[in-house]
């Protein structure tokens, strides 16, 4: 190398060292800015049904309660609440991938070891929902509602876990967004349980269902990371494990 080459060479190290310190953020590239903020977001989007319950609903059902709906007026709730998820779900995406530079429907790698072992955690939920309803969840549903009803629920389960799937998405890049890397400790699922679970417990006023929910959303959250964060397979085994 010739020497003025050699001395600028040792006098850009130092400089690029300190430009690396601030320039390079691994914190904003994991999106730990405004991720909580969609973490949060996609929360707030399933409570769309509760205001659709309670303020949209009483006026096109002439203050029919919920408990008291027709087969016809469950359908029409299922469909609003599926559009109002849709949406929600689209809007995240879009803006999540155009400000935060982050798309939580990526695909990414996993090995057999990683869904073996997210196959184990997801028939661990069936299990559980098993013995709650005495049957596996999906016969006892069909069972009591028939197909028509049976078919716009589990539309409307779907988006419901499109969401949940946000939630533990988000929540587990910001945490990793507040660490600069990536982690094995199911943030997301914490996120997942401390929005998702709670709500179910204050909703449902039971505890003991409560703290299943909390449980099945550490379980969600152990399927991403067992999954490489990828988006197709993770949200498939979530849905099954839920719907099953």
């Amino acid at each position: 190398m010739p020497p003025l080459a050699f001395g600028c060479a040792r006098l850009w190290r130092p400089f690029s060292r300190v430009q690396s310190k601030f320039v390079h953020k691994p914190g904003r590239e994991l999106g730990a800015g405004s991720t909580r903020w969609y973490a949060l977001y996609a929360f707030a989007g399933l409570g769309l049904e509760l205001l659709l319950l309670g303020l949209v609903e009483p006026v096109l059902f002439g203050g029919t309660t919920s408990g008291d709906y027709s087969d016809t007026q469950r359908i029409l709730h299922w469909l609003l609440t599926i559009l109002c998820w849709g949406a929600m779900i689209a809007l995240l995406t879009h803006f999540s991938k155009r400000k935060l530079q982050f798309d939580p429907l990526a695909r990414r790698p996993f090995s057999k070891k990683g869904l073996g072992a997210a196959a184990v955690l997801a028939a661990v939920f069936v299990l559980l929902n098993a013995l709650d309803w005495g049957t596996l969840k999906i016969v006892g549903e069909w069972q009591s509602k028939g197909a028509l009803l049976f078919f716009f629920q589990y539309v409307y389960y779907l988006f419901e876990i499109g969401l949940v799937f946000l939630i533990v998405a988000f929540g587990q890049r910001f945490a990793e967004g507040l660490l600069r890397k990536e982690s094995r400790i199911p943030f997301g699922g914490l996120v997942l349980c401390f929005t998702w679970g709670i709500i179910h417990m204050l909703s449902q006023g039971d505890i003991s269902t409560g703290l299943g929910v909390m449980a099945f959303a550490l379980l969600y959250g152990g399927i991403y990371l067992l999954l490489n964060r990828d988006s197709l397979c993770a949200y498939l085994l979530m849905a099954l494990a839920f719907v099953l």
